[in-house]
């Protein structure tokens, strides 16, 4: 009887546990984050996590298989490199993304025909593997559609995970959860939720060109990918199956986009990414410590690196650090590893940081990042206003959201060409209270959310391979189209008996008057 009960303890966990697969193929550090850390948290909860990406997670025992695309970070820097004419970083207009996505869709083609994806389709097929669930980087839906085909797993359900702070570009309207261009600025475009006519009909023509330019291009390398795994030309069914999509999450929430409607099949889940604080090293602890006023963290993140900004922009950093206040230091995410020509006392440089245990520390007061989504769920979450620099993607709408709640404020690439100016912000957002109280608010409204986001999105995607889907969901808004949603059938019908109506009492009238 000891063993049985034993046994149970040790098996109740497993009763219901799924065999999920993951198929994150961009190789961007800050688009892995928040799908690690729901790979920690499946597998923490007994299922068995086969996983397609560029990041190995240590630690997480038998329940984890992963296959090794790691190869492609090394691609995308080189192909990168090849597209820049400039060792300079530089501001990127939202027409200049195409090939960017271009080149993330061979990262993928690459990955699916890799000796590594080759050896683990064998593996489902020598050992009869059936999947419960697959979760598809949303962006990457259309090689998630053709790789379940090619794996034979068509009757598994999907989900897809978008790691932007705005709205699924690509997969939203799909799902029944219909943008209004006039109230939901598209991600690149750099506007808020109030816009003037211009701008909303700008949205409306930037956002409907650019996701059919973004759609082509990964549609194109998928085709692509189809005809060199199975030696076919590819269907429709293999670069687009988002009827077959059961739910989509967002690892955001309305603090960090705008409100908007969205079908229940779209679920916002928040910062899946926060995490247990690391241990600061030794320098670093000591650093922040002994900031008599406090510190200002700069870190442009992974994508954006310091080291190759503008040697005048670079410069004028170190003049307005220098002219800070008594007591103030800088902690300055530097990825050449050597002391900046003209560093000052007050400035020290560290080739990398742990940017969650720093941002968690009482005394960065201010931070100063390039925008992007991940950054600003972290500096939210520890409550640090923040200086916004953004270059391009969605670091411009993030600045601008960051600015219209009164928590931090924006300078353009180019305004730092002075370092007044640079000067300036860091001495806004240290010296005005408003920020950091502001601040403290945002931050407490966000750690509700994200206190949730784990559980939350494990019981969807546990619901989803109980009932193998979640069709229950789905609205009929998702098989519409605009001239639909917006009843345009009905105003012209109402438009067309109107002046029908209209035009025969006109008729009539001039008969009966002529005959009188």
């Amino acid at each position: 009887m000891r063993k049985i009960f034993l046994a149970l303890l040790i098996l109740g966990p497993c009763i219901n546990a799924y065999k999920i697969l993951i198929l994150f193929p961009s190789p961007l550090h800050s688009h892995q984050l928040p799908i690690n850390a729901l790979i920690e948290a499946l597998v923490a909860k007994g299922h068995s996590v086969f996983a397609v990406t560029p990041n190995f997670i240590t630690g997480l025992g038998s329940n984890y298989t992963h296959v090794d695309a790691s190869f492609t970070y090394k691609y995308l820097r080189e192909k990168a490199k090849e597209l820049s004419d400039s060792d300079v970083v530089k501001e990127v207009s939202k027409w200049d993304n195409v090939p960017g996505v271009r080149l993330i869709s061979e990262c993928a083609k690459r990955q699916y025909l890799s000796e590594q994806f080759l050896q683990f389709q064998q593996q489902l097929k020598r050992d009869n593997i059936q999947f419960d669930v697959i979760i598809v980087e949303s962006c990457f839906l259309p090689y998630g559609c053709a790789v379940r085909r090619v794996l034979g797993q068509e009757r598994a359900p999907l989900i897809t995970l978008s790691t932007v702070s705005g709205p699924d570009l690509f997969g939203e309207g799909h799902m029944g959860s219909i943008l209004h261009g006039s109230f939901s600025p598209y991600l690149l475009n750099g506007y808020t939720d109030r816009m003037s006519l211009w701008q909303r009909l700008e949205n409306w023509v930037s956002s409907s060109i650019l996701t059919w330019q973004f759609r082509v291009a990964m549609e194109d390398s998928v085709r692509d990918y189809v005809r060199e795994a199975t030696g076919r030309p590819a269907t429709q069914a293999d670069v687009d199956c988002w009827g077959d999509v059961s739910l989509a999450f967002l690892a955001s929430n309305s603090l960090y986009y705008y409100p908007r409607l969205l079908a229940p099949n779209t679920i916002e889940v928040g910062p899946l990414h926060i995490r247990p604080l690391e241990k600061l090293p030794q320098d670093i602890q000591i650093w922040l410590d002994d900031a008599e006023k406090g510190v200002v963290y700069f870190s442009l993140g992974t994508n954006v690196l310091s080291s190759r900004l503008h040697k005048d922009n670079v410069a004028n950093f170190l003049r307005a650090f220098k002219e800070l206040p008594a007591g103030y230091r800088v902690l300055w995410k530097w990825e050449n590893g050597t002391r900046i020509a003209g560093q000052p006392d007050n400035v020290m440089i560290q080739n990398w940081l742990p940017q969650q245990s720093v941002l968690a520390h009482p005394n960065v007061k201010a931070f100063i990042t390039q925008g992007g989504c991940q950054s600003f769920q972290e500096t939210v979450h520890f409550g640090v206003p923040t200086i916004g620099i953004p270059w391009g993607s969605d670091q411009k709408m993030n600045v601008l959201k960051m600015v219209g709640v009164g928590i931090g404020v924006k300078l353009d690439p180019v305004e730092l060409y002075s370092d007044r100016k640079i000067k300036t912000a860091i001495e806004t957002v240290l010296l005005n209270d408003s920020y950091m109280r502001n601040m403290k608010r945002y931050s407490a409204i966000s750690r509700d959310f994200t206190s949730q986001a784990k559980d939350k999105t494990i019981f969807w995607i546990e619901h989803v391979a109980r009932h193998g889907g979640a069709s229950h969901l789905r609205p009929a808004t998702a098989d519409t189209t605009l001239f639909h949603f917006f009843c345009l059938d009905i105003i012209t019908a109402i438009l067309a008996t109107t002046l029908l109506s209209v035009y025969t009492i006109i008729i009539i009238y001039k008969r009966l008057f002529n005959r009188s």
